[in-house]
């Protein structure tokens, strides 16, 4: 059988080696120019003049016109545009244009304010485009996320989840957004072929969106789907990823109707094979299909997909204690080769997600719109595996394993109404926003023998045997709100206030079928928001912002630890303070930030007269920073997008028990905080051969610590990557072929990623990994 399986995919790696070489051969000898487009352009006309068009509302988003680029592709089929401007209270069908050099774009959603460019927007966002995953080719959500600095992933590599910290606080990939919705996001890790964008708003945003369900307070990130554009899309790709996966994704677009009105676009795809992790294959794909409609007054947009993954073993965290959860740790061990896989062949993680939602618009008036939204998603997943835990310095393990299913259904909608009113020289934009979001979540697991084996030389273990329930869980988190805010703007939007309030209502209900212990919190609370922009000239904007974040409550468990056992604790309120600049320059943008966050957490409090101390909302942990930022073009030909961000994360106030005795840890930095972040990258189209084009990248993360007690300090590291696409027309039928290739880790760095949890987990970055993809238009 794995004769029969290896043979199978050296047969498709050849195939696909050969595919590409006969396009790049035919190329050379047509002696066809080649262009440096990726994508195809959308082809303007003008509207027909028996139609009322109506009047272009103004755009918060930096013209299109910087957009131009430096050679057009062949030309494809023409498609009027439909005739109908979608007005500035609007969002569907008017996405911020990409800014130039293609790889973010000009703005992004804001959730209740809608969308709005970059200039108008006083918080730090980025909006990373279709154009950048392809050209990239990111297979998931957290491949994106690597060019942004203020984001570090925290999951280890082939893992299968998405989790990772923004601007130094976890955010869970279940705390995703999808087209504005909480929840319907495949759960773990979402695939990248289906978007269009991956905005990333850096700091808490409740105001914005709602309270994430897992409680994320760092920042936000949207995921937005694709939809038709105006123009033909029949595009296939074929992928190589080391060491021996191979698949395929297909991208189809059409639009119908008098004036193209209704849309549909599908993208799907998949593949296999073995990764670049020792005895590690993983099996993974998706179909995701978008209909849309634009109309004069409505617009209306519905997606349904599906996602499924089968990894096996899949790596998991390890902890470094002697004992759980706070004996004596032992020194960071010494880091495995890259690539080494340490779990059992037997481990398995298999998540299937099915997603359906659904956003439409009416414009009631000229400057009044209405919207909604509704989505359901359903997870499911099964997995055995067990959870490493190190003993000593050579890379001793135990663990016991863990056979588990968990279902998750989530229920999301918001309706809402955005205005223009005018009064005097002050224009007001008013929304008012209601959105719900429930989630289902039942979890059911058993436990088998403890397990060893060892970090370097791992053993072979027997499957085991499963038959001690331990687990037997049903949570429901209801959460629901209403925000109202109002962005006043004067002076031609030289001068803009946003003022804001939400109303949140965070429930969650909790049976442990096990124990019969049941909890139950219905709490709700303010959060406020306030911020300014002032532009002092047109390309200069200066802003300021006050916005505040929810954690989830937390059920205090340990009957050994704490003596208020059973109390839940209500949602922790964070506060952000932050200032900064942005400067655009035409063609290249650079802006900064600095910001202050303060976050409430539990900890330990000595209860007078008990033996053992109560947990509290007591403790706080406040990060402080500096963030650098550019994207854009230098020349017509080189591009930058990337910078730095500078970390003070500090334990103001924290302490754990050990039985009776508490343990202070103030002044601390807090576990999974690096203080220097770099992620900088550039594209370069070579002079000396037409349509080739050069691609590098720098990842820095500098020291972090691996536990509360600061004892365990992982080292710094580097990663570099680099790449080249080459891009001619098809001797076929004169439409764009790509080819892609590119190296992650080229110089193959071992380095530790590290994960916030009460046993101080730590994960494996990736090693050297090689990507390899031709795309086809057709």
């Amino acid at each position: 059988m794995t004769h029969a399986i290896a043979t199978g995919n050296v047969v498709r790696v050849i195939s696909l080696g050969a595919v590409s070489y006969l396009a790049l051969s035919l190329d050379f000898a047509s002696g066809q120019k080649a262009f440096a487009q990726s994508n195809l352009p959308p082809v303007t006309v003008d509207a027909p003049g028996q139609q009322r068009a109506r009047p272009a509302a103004q755009r918060s988003q930096t013209s299109t016109s910087r957009v131009q680029r430096r050679v057009a592709a062949p030309a494809p089929r023409r498609v009027e545009p439909v005739p109908y401007v979608t007005p500035s209270t609007g969002t569907l069908g008017a996405p911020p244009a990409p800014y130039a050099g293609g790889q973010v774009a000009t703005g992004g959603s804001l959730g209740l304010l809608g969308n709005r460019g970059v200039m108008n927007t006083p918080f730090n966002q980025t909006s990373y485009t279709a154009e950048l995953i392809a050209n990239q080719q990111a297979r998931t959500v957290g491949d994106v996320l690597f060019n942004d600095p203020s984001v570090r992933m925290k999951t280890p590599a082939g893992n299968g989840i998405d989790g990772l910290y923004i601007r130094g606080f976890y955010h869970d990939s279940g705390d995703f957004l999808m087209n504005g919705l909480y929840g319907m996001a495949p759960f773990y890790a979402s695939s990248a072929n289906f978007l269009d964008r991956v905005e990333v708003l850096k700091g808490p945003g409740v105001l914005l969106t709602g309270m994430p369900p897992a409680g994320g307070i760092g920042g936000s990130i949207n995921l937005v789907t694709k939809s038709a554009p105006d123009f033909d899309i029949t595009q296939l790709t074929t992928r190589y990823i080391s060491k021996s996966q191979v698949g395929a994704l297909v991208d189809v677009a059409r639009r119908y109707g008098e004036h193209k009105e209704w849309g549909i676009r599908f993208n799907g795809g998949g593949g296999g094979g073995r990764t670049a992790f020792d005895r590690q294959t993983d099996q993974i794909g998706n179909a995701v299909l978008n209909m849309d409609y634009r109309g004069e007054r409505v617009r209306f947009s519905a997606d349904l997909g599906y996602q499924a993954e089968n990894l096996s073993p899949p790596l998991r965290f390890l902890t470094f204690t002697t004992s759980p959860p706070f004996a004596t740790t032992i020194p960071v061990p010494a880091l495995p080769k890259p690539g080494a896989n340490y779990m059992p062949d037997w481990a398995s993680w298999k998540p299937r997600d099915t997603f359906a939602m659904a956003r439409g618009e009416v414009d009631l008036t000229e400057s009044v719109t209405a919207y909604g939204a509704l989505g359901y998603h359903k997870s499911e997943i099964d997995y055995i595996y067990p959870s490493p835990r190190i003993t000593n310095a050579n890379g001793n393990w135990t663990a016991a394993p863990f056979n588990g299913r968990d279902v998750y259904d989530n229920y999301a909608g918001e309706v809402g109404v955005r205005a223009s009113v005018d009064t005097g020289p002050v224009n007001h934009l008013l929304t008012v926003n209601y959105s719900a979001f429930d989630r289902d979540y039942s979890s059911f697991g058993k436990a088998g023998a403890a397990v060893n084996s060892n970090l370097y030389n791992p053993v072979a273990i027997p499957y085991p045997n499963f038959a001690t329930v331990v687990q037997n869980l049903e949570t429901r988190t209801k959460l629901s709100s209403v925000g109202i805010a109002d962005t006043m703007s004067m002076f031609d939007n030289r001068l803009q206030f946003v003022v804001g309030a939400r109303r949140q209502t965070v429930g969650v209900d909790s049976v442990n079928l096990l124990s019969g212990a049941k909890s139950s919190i219905d709490v709700p609370t303010w959060s406020p928001g306030y911020a300014v922009i002032v532009k002092p000239v047109e390309n200069v904007s200066l802003y300021a912002n006050y916005i505040e974040g929810l954690k989830v409550p937390e059920v205090v468990t340990g009957a050994t630890t704490y003596s208020n056992v059973g109390e839940i604790i209500p949602p922790a309120q964070t506060k952000q303070k932050e200032a900064g600049f942005k400067i655009d320059m035409g063609r290249i943008t650079f802006t900064a930030s600095v910001f202050d966050i303060t976050s409430p957490n539990t900890m330990s409090v000595p209860v007078p007269g008990v033996v053992l101390p109560a947990k509290r909302l007591a403790g706080e942990q406040r990060n402080r920073g500096l963030e650098l930022y550019t994207f854009g073009e230098l020349t017509p030909t080189f591009r930058v997008l990337g910078g730095v961000t500078f970390i003070n994360g500090e334990v103001v106030k924290q302490a754990v028990s050990v039985g009776p005795i508490i343990i202070s840890y103030n002044g601390n930095t807090p576990v999974g905080v690096s203080a220097t972040n770099l992620n900088l990258g550039a594209e370069w189209d070579t002079p000396f051969m037409r349509g080739l084009t050069l691609t590098g990248r720098v990842i820095y993360t500098s020291e972090s610590y691996a536990n509360d007690a600061n004892t365990q300090e992982l080292p710094a590291w580097t990663r570099v990557d680099l790449g080249a696409r080459y891009t001619f027309t098809s001797p076929w039928n004169g439409k764009p072929i790509v080819v892609r290739a590119s190296v992650e880790n080229v110089f193959n760095e071992a380095y530790w990623n590290s994960y916030r949890t009460v046993s101080s987990a730590v994960s494996l970055g990736a090693p050297r990994t090689y990507l390899l993809s031709t795309t086809f238009n057709f």
